[in-house]
């Protein structure tokens, strides 16, 4: 009754049940996606533990997470972590890379998790595991923890000037980013040969495919239009089908963005005055409310490619985390919430049902 009562106070739409339900609960029933059953309806979101070797490979730790994500239960397991597809597009220099090198380690993270699943539940044959597949672009670090190293896809007034960006060296070329094309459905060839039964294309949190997204002032094949700015993910889909028939592809999309924020009095966050709206895929001219016209267009898109996984999200950690992650306590590099969580989680739920 408090909670209903704070989030009526709120002025928040978030509807919840007066008991928990705890037989014959729909999060227990299962998915029928294209021939797979997923179990139920619990997933394990991908969260990278910056724990692999600096070549990309798993350590004990990273297998023992892997390990744990089989004994959970869940039955979608969306990626267990961001695996960069080439060695510049790594967010931190121990995060996983897939290559043929790489990918009996790889594949052995998928063979643990599975074995883990199968001890405890008896079977695994309603268990689903994705690999995500990503670049980090702008928020690449691959070499040091420390020091920035970013590729981007347009400039950015407020970002360029956190990452101390001053000229368009960092800027990927159309033949770059065709290069990079190929780099995804390599990677997805690779996936499929360890056992994965999808790959994410990951479009969220300000990385690569995100960017490109907002990408209205970029010129060329990969800028400017919808047609052009979502070309990235339709080559690449189209080499998977191609290459790595039967293999399935999910997107997990930053369904909303708002303009960055940074610390104003007292900490708490403010619209940084260099952000730009048009460079925040899904919000409206205000840079900070919803606007879901194009992420409508977007989820259109994923459909006619016959993509049928999508896992919503929203904005970045790196510039708005209030809105990805709400939660009372920020980042300790962050600013301090300007509005109550709750409001961020109602947010995102009322997006993804209208999507």
């Amino acid at each position: 009754d408090e909670f209903v009562s704070h989030l009526a106070n709120l002025g928040i739409e978030f509807p919840c049940d007066e008991k928990i339900v705890t037989s014959g609960n729909p999060l227990a029933d299962p998915l029928h996606i294209d021939g797979l059953k997923i179990g139920n309806r619990f997933c394990i979101l991908p969260m990278e533990g910056w724990d692999g070797t600096r070549d990309g490979k798993p350590t004990d730790l990273t297998r023992r997470r892997w390990h744990n994500f089989g004994l959970s239960g869940a039955k979608l397991m969306w990626g267990g972590e961001a695996v960069a597809v080439r060695s510049d597009g790594r967010a931190n220099p121990n995060q996983l890379m897939i290559s043929a090198e790489n990918l009996a380690d790889i594949e052995s993270l998928r063979l643990e998790l599975s074995k883990a699943h199968r001890a405890k539940f008896g079977m695994d044959d309603d268990l689903v595991v994705g690999l995500q597949l990503t670049h980090s672009g702008r928020y690449a670090r691959p070499n040091q923890k420390s020091v920035s190293e970013p590729r981007t896809v347009q400039r950015n007034p407020a970002l360029d000037a956190r990452l101390g960006i001053d000229d368009g060296a960092a800027l990927f070329s159309d033949d770059e980013l065709q290069e990079l094309v190929n780099d995804f459905i390599d990677a997805a060839v690779l996936a499929q040969q360890a056992g994965f039964q999808f790959v994410d294309i990951k479009h969220c949190h300000g990385y690569l495919g995100h960017e490109l997204l907002s990408g209205v002032d970029r010129a060329g094949q990969f800028g400017g239009s919808f047609e052009n700015r979502t070309r990235f993910l339709r080559d690449i889909v189209e080499g998977i089908h191609s290459r790595a028939p039967g293999l399935m592809i999910g997107v997990r999309l930053s369904v909303f963005d708002f303009l960055p924020f940074q610390p104003g009095a007292d900490r708490i966050g403010v619209a940084d005055p260099l952000g730009d709206q048009r460079f925040a895929f899904g919000s409206d001219v205000s840079g900070c409310e919803v606007d879901l016209s194009e992420p409508s267009k977007f989820m259109e898109l994923l459909k006619s490619l016959g993509i049928k996984l999508v896992c919503t999200t929203a904005g970045s950690p790196y510039y708005n985390p209030h809105i990805q992650r709400p939660a009372y306590f920020p980042p300790s590099d962050g600013y301090k919430p300007p509005e109550d969580p709750l409001v961020g989680v109602a947010r995102q739920l009322r997006a993804t049902a209208e999507l």
